[in-house]
């Protein structure tokens, strides 16, 4: 679900007409496709759907290089964040 919504917020706001050849592996940053300024609207996207805050310092090229980057490093920060025994109201990663 994440994936997805990671996938349709890039295309929509990032790319034209050239989404359908968008895929969780597409280096987002070697081809241009987000630059600095989008990284940040990345990070509040995903707190926005996750509720997960990204530290300053995981917001890195390695960190948002792909989608699939990007779900990894939500399911690393909930894992942190998550409380043995307590409920996540986060939404799923797939």
């Amino acid at each position: 679900m994440l994936t997805q919504i990671i996938l349709d917020h890039i295309a929509e706001n990032y790319l034209d007409s050239e989404g359908e050849q968008f895929t969780t592996e597409t280096p987002l940053l070697e081809l241009n496709i987000i630059d600095s300024a989008s990284l940040f609207d990345l990070v509040e996207m995903l707190r926005r759907e996750t509720g997960v805050a990204v530290p300053l310092q995981e917001v890195t090229p390695a960190n948002f290089a792909s989608v699939r980057e990007m779900v990894d490093l939500v399911g690393r920060l909930q894992n942190r964040q998550s409380i043995p025994g307590s409920v996540s109201s986060a939404r799923s990663l797939s």
